[in-house]
């Protein structure tokens, strides 16, 4: 079965670090992350680390797969959504940085790829609209 995936590029008004540092603080991710209420992490974060977070009674465990400062960025969902993995790229444009959010999801069968695209509340569009506002609201703060 192919990935589902789902990609949007967008302008923040800041510099790449400062987009960067508020993507990898576990301080600020519970701002940016939709429906994230709480969220824990053993430390900086850098490639191979964990991420606990909590979306009211469901608790997700993220592994960082990808951290090369300042330019990208990802995940995979190890409890909670199995698999789905979310990424970001950094480019400097300008006085801006262009977010590139990439969302990716590898249905274990043809039966939940189906479930997946008829009956479910999976909408990686909205979920990247959701992050880039948020992650706008906490560039604002600073």
């Amino acid at each position: 079965m192919r990935a589902v995936s789902a990609t949007r590029i967008a302008q923040v008004s800041a510099p790449i670090e400062r987009v960067f540092e508020a993507l990898t603080d576990p301080a600020r991710m519970a701002r940016w992350l939709p429906g994230a209420d709480a969220v824990e992490a053993n430390g900086p974060l850098k490639r191979g680390g964990q991420v606990h977070v909590r979306f009211g009674e469901r608790r997700v465990v993220l592994e960082v797969v990808d951290h090369k400062a300042p330019y990208t960025f990802g995940w995979v969902e190890r409890e909670g959504r199995r698999g789905v993995k979310t990424f970001f790229r950094l480019d400097w444009a300008g006085g801006t940085t262009a977010v590139t959010v990439r969302d990716v999801w590898q249905p274990p069968s043809f039966k939940a790829w189906l479930r997946g695209k008829v009956g479910s509340k999976r909408k990686p569009e909205l979920q990247i609209e959701r992050i880039m506002s948020g992650l706008r609201a906490v560039l604002a703060e600073t």
